[in-house]
């Protein structure tokens, strides 16, 4: 039932993030890799009083652990701090039991499987950005300069490649961040099936890192070659088989070389001597009785967490106000010029899939130039992460090449009678500034303004428990301006396009 709770925290990451899809395969290839050592185990060792108590108050600390996360992910199902932690609580009440039923021998010879699982954590959020900004702009600028050598014209842009009638960017999907994560798992898996000694495995694993790396960068050159000779239709057509491919040549890449670094010695035991069975019953049979009562335990404790959690967020939603008015973008109209930029299908993955897209482009009687974005989410753990990690106008307009200045004091303007907190922020674009509007609304019509993720961490994780808020719906409205001089000539031209465009709505309206 642990590792049930396990996988529990681990799904929503590994189902809606194509990123960590590969996640779903490591409980198969543990059991896999398990069996293969399960075949010439050592013989068991009663392990000694003292290491016993360590071991049974290893698997109740860790099962107190992971029910109290239980409560947290509920309110919480984005905070990826969780299934680390869950992880660490499964790998280490499995390794306890492993020392309880076989000692030392059993311990050395189980933990790179049991450990193995860790491979599917999601890496923490600040360190996966900063890897996938270091490989986007390194990525591009590859292609820039491979395009250059092949006689096409092209312009790096931060992560964006400027061609002739297009701009082609490099996004998250196309960072190589996921061959890399899925390659390290292949990596580790294939040595370990091989048995290959710790050289090797380094060496496979370097090869992996490699493969991923190289076959990302063909991929993204493909693409970007595709779309100067027949535009960015064709990126379209061909995106997702070159990334499945790579995907898959890198990976078969790395097990024929597993296979190669083998060792012509591995244990071809399917059963352990008969002294080791025998060694085995005798120690089942005495080490047994006494340790029931700590998974008996362990299993009332998660099922008193659960229950009572649930009691916790039904009888908080249970006194919940009526649903409030809320407000919505309405569609433009004639004297707004405005056009509307459709959002490509892998954007939407990216954002995994808001209820409501929209984006829209347009130029005002002064010549400035406007684009904006409205975005909603039904109530549900996706809203979080997308809210507030995937759309965030600083790393948006980031890889896109535009350089941060400064953030600007919040400011509020007021809209068919609703107040609307932005935050503001200056970027400049070769040497030319643009005002950015970017407010994020709950569905009780509060603002949530947070500097960082780990502002939100700290300030709304904990109140939402405090409070039985769980899988709450957020809007975003997003708008830039470039053109004004003056941040105060920008709030009051934003203020007439508000006053034109904001709508009331009810909550699940059109």
């Amino acid at each position: 039932m642990g590792w049930l709770l396990v996988i529990r925290a681990h799904w929503w990451e590994w189902s809606l993030n194509p990123q960590y899809s590969y996640g779903t395969l490591v409980p198969l290839l543990c059991l896999l890799l398990l069996g293969r050592r399960w075949a010439d185990r050592p013989n068991p060792a009663p392990p000694g009083q003292s290491g016993r108590r360590w071991a049974v108050t290893a698997v109740l600390g860790a099962a107190t652990v992971l029910a109290a996360c239980l409560p947290v992910a509920a309110s919480n199902a984005d905070w990826r701090l969780l299934p680390a932690v869950a992880a660490v609580c499964g790998v280490a009440m499995t390794l306890s039991a492993v020392y309880l039923l076989g000692g030392a021998p059993w311990l050395r010879h189980f933990a790179f499987p049991v450990l193995f699982f860790l491979v599917a954590v999601p890496w923490p959020r600040p360190q996966e950005t900063a890897i996938m900004g270091w490989l986007m702009l390194r990525n591009t600028g590859f292609c820039v300069e491979a395009l250059h050598w092949l006689g096409y014209a092209a312009e790096q842009r931060g992560n964006l490649i400027a061609i002739p009638g297009s701009v082609l960017g490099v996004e998250e999907a196309c960072s190589g961040i996921r061959s890399l994560q899925s390659n390290i798992m292949v990596a580790l898996a294939v040595g370990e099936f091989f048995r290959l000694t710790v050289p090797r495995r380094i060496l496979l694993f370097l090869l992996g890192l490699a493969a991923a790396l190289g076959g990302n960068a063909i991929r993204s050159l493909t693409l970007s070659v595709a779309a100067c000779r027949s535009g960015s239709d064709a990126v379209d057509q061909i995106h997702d088989g070159t990334g499945l491919g790579v995907m898959m040549a890198s990976s078969a890449l790395v097990l024929l070389a597993g296979k190669l670094l083998s060792r012509t010695t591995i244990a071809k035991a399917v059963n352990p001597p008969p002294q080791a069975a025998a060694a085995d019953a005798n120690l089942l049979t005495r080490g047994i009785p006494p340790t029931m009562a700590v998974p008996v335990a362990a299993i009332v404790l998660w099922s008193a967490a659960w229950i009572g959690g649930e009691a916790w967020f039904r009888w908080h939603e249970s006194k919940a106000p009526p649903v409030p008015l809320l407000w919505a973008l309405a569609p433009p109209g004639p004297e707004d010029q405005a056009r509307e930029v459709p959002i490509a299908e892998r954007t939407l993955d990216i954002l995994l899939f808001p209820d409501k897209a929209y984006s829209e482009q347009w130029r005002d009687e002064n010549g400035w130039q406007w684009q904006a974005f409205y975005f909603r989410w039904a109530p549900g753990p996706t809203s979080v992460q997308s809210a507030f990690v995937v759309h965030d106008p600083r790393t948006c307009l980031g890889a896109a090449g535009f350089e941060l200045e400064r953030k600007l004091p919040s400011w509020t303007a007021e809209a068919a009678g609703f107040p609307i907190t932005f935050q503001r922020y200056l970027f400049r674009d070769r040497g030319l500034p643009i005002h950015v509007f970017h407010a994020v609304i709950e569905e009780d019509g509060q603002p949530v303004t947070v500097d960082n993720e780990s502002s939100f961490n700290r300030q709304v994780r904990w109140k939402n428990l405090r409070e039985g808020r769980r899988n709450r719906g957020l809007r975003v409205l997003e708008f830039a301006v470039r053109g004004p001089r003056d941040p105060a000539a920008a709030e009051q031209a934003a203020a007439a396009w508000l006053g034109r465009r904001v709508v009331a709505e009810t909550v699940g309206g059109p």
